[in-house]
């Protein structure tokens, strides 16, 4: 993922987790709040709840690869933080990209095709 489009720093992530709005599933949770930048952002976070330091670094990987297919359509303006939850590890990335798809479409956060 393009380093423009992460969501990296502290103060952005708290953001997005105090004034964001969340949608969960078993493997994930999204949370997504709206900004002025005219692009969307993504973080990924995985507690210590997941497992280990090696446990963690896998299932950050799994969400990044998610989003990176899913990034672009996406609708611009939106900062998402994908928070892993500890079941994800049982799974495998097409199982995760279809959970993040899921949550996005739920989320509303799916641009609209346009017409050719």
């Amino acid at each position: 993922m393009e380093w423009r489009i992460r969501l990296r720093r502290p103060s952005d992530v708290e953001r997005v987790r105090q004034e964001g709005r969340s949608w969960a599933h078993p493997l994930l949770v999204l949370v997504a709040r709206p900004n002025e930048l005219g692009l969307t952002r993504v973080g990924v976070t995985a507690s210590r709840r997941v497992g280990k330091a090696v446990a963690r670094n896998r299932a950050k990987r799994l969400l990044r690869e998610a989003a990176r297919h899913l990034y672009p359509r996406l609708a611009p303006g939106w900062d998402l933080l994908l928070i892993a939850r500890p079941k994800i590890l049982e799974f495998r990335e097409p199982q995760v990209r279809e959970a993040l798809d899921r949550l996005v479409k739920q989320a509303g956060l799916v641009a609209q095709e346009q017409e050719l």
